[in-house]
């Protein structure tokens, strides 16, 4: 995360997203639309470029489009996930095409949500902030996990107490 100071004065941590559209009046729109919302945006144009871009820098989310040249949304996603470093960044899939069918492809390609078009700004960022909120709690449970199993605590035993302990 990065610390931006806003125009109130006020600090606030950013998290960077990456917005990944061939369409660059749309990458424009979702950039203005999640940087006022106090995101950090990274723009790729097509799935190759974002597959670089994660490469250099894990975004917390990833909001792709799905009809792009050279490698298309749905097997950008499934390079994603096939790779289990990136395979935690969560996807939204962007698509004009809001059909059921596109719909239940983008989440068995691995997507974890899409939008369809045009996009309401409001609900673009209620996704990212879930989205990305959820990454940041997975992440927060794995050091967790680490830090209690390299403690000489059994994490399982934590969770069991708790009552977490889902299998």
């Amino acid at each position: 995360m990065k610390i931006k100071l806003t125009k109130w004065g006020l600090i606030m941590s950013t998290k960077p997203i990456l917005v990944v559209d061939d369409n660059k009046i749309t990458t424009k729109l979702l950039k203005r639309y999640l940087e006022s919302n106090g995101y950090e945006v990274m723009i790729a144009h097509d799935g190759i470029e974002c597959l670089e871009a994660v490469k250099e820098k894990k975004p917390y989310a990833i909001v792709l489009d799905v009809m792009m040249p050279r490698m298309d949304g749905y097997e950008t996603v499934r390079n994603l996930k096939a790779n289990a470093e990136d395979a935690s960044i969560p996807v939204v899939i962007v698509t004009a095409l809001n059909d059921t069918a596109n719909q239940l492809k983008s989440i068995e390609a691995g997507a974890d949500d899409f939008l369809s078009k045009p996009i309401e700004e409001k609900l673009l960022v209620a996704k990212v902030k879930l989205l990305s909120d959820l990454n940041i709690a997975q992440k927060k449970v794995i050091a967790l996990t680490q830090a209690l199993d390299g403690a000489g605590q059994s994490s399982q035993e934590v969770l069991t107490q708790a009552g977490l302990n889902v299998e």
